[in-house]
């Protein structure tokens, strides 16, 4: 009688096998050690601190409460006059209004252009 063969059930064959458990094993590794970011870190966006007379619109519309329309309108201000301070922004700019401003505060800073 001759030997009888043996299959994996997957149809793969021993060095076949070795090799994806290295694989596996050093994506595992590489995973483990990459560098640890906290949840407070990954969730804190008061990092963003953009210039309300030069951020480009997509940038103000990242910002919370600015939907399309009101970034049209800070925009269209801005092009008349550069803003001067989050109050000038209330004044000028219909639809912004106090509960705005408290939620832009931490994300904007404001510097005037000179002429």
């Amino acid at each position: 009688m001759g030997a009888v063969e043996t299959h994996s059930p997957w149809g793969w064959n021993g060095p076949a096998r070795v090799l994806l458990a290295l694989v596996a094993g050093t994506g595992a590794l590489a995973l483990c050690s990459a560098p640890r970011i906290s949840v407070e870190q990954a969730n804190d966006p008061s990092r963003l601190v953009v210039n309300l007379n030069t951020a480009p619109p997509a940038v103000l519309a990242a910002l919370p409460r600015l939907g399309p329309s009101l970034v049209n309108r800070i925009v269209t201000a801005r092009e008349r006059a550069p803003f001067r301070s989050l109050d000038d922004l209330d004044a000028r700019v219909q639809g912004i209004g106090p509960a705005t401003i408290v939620a832009l505060k931490p994300f904007l800073r404001i510097d005037t252009i000179e002429p």
